[in-house]
């Protein structure tokens, strides 16, 4: 048997490419969550304090139409951005 990481090369080499991206995804959030940038894959992860999110509190309220709000959320930003211009 032999390490590790020739377990793994050997398992990533018998799945379809889908699946090894889910690995890869996987791989680079356990990266992440030491506090690590990712630096390969399809997304970058940034960690943040929760702090920092607390001013997207209520923005969107549950229940709704997910769509519709998205979209009206999207519109606001997009408005205030062309006035902070």
């Amino acid at each position: 048997m032999g390490t590790e990481k020739d377990i793994l090369v050997k398992l990533l080499d018998e799945m379809p490419p889908d699946q090894v991206m889910e690995v890869l995804d996987f791989a680079a959030f356990v990266h992440a969550r030491r506090g690590a940038k990712v630096r390969g894959g399809r997304r970058r992860v940034k960690l943040v304090p929760a702090d920092r999110l607390r001013p997207l509190l209520g923005r969107v309220a549950w229940g709704g139409d997910a769509v519709s709000d998205s979209e009206r959320l999207y519109d606001k930003l997009r408005c205030s951005a062309a006035r902070s211009e």
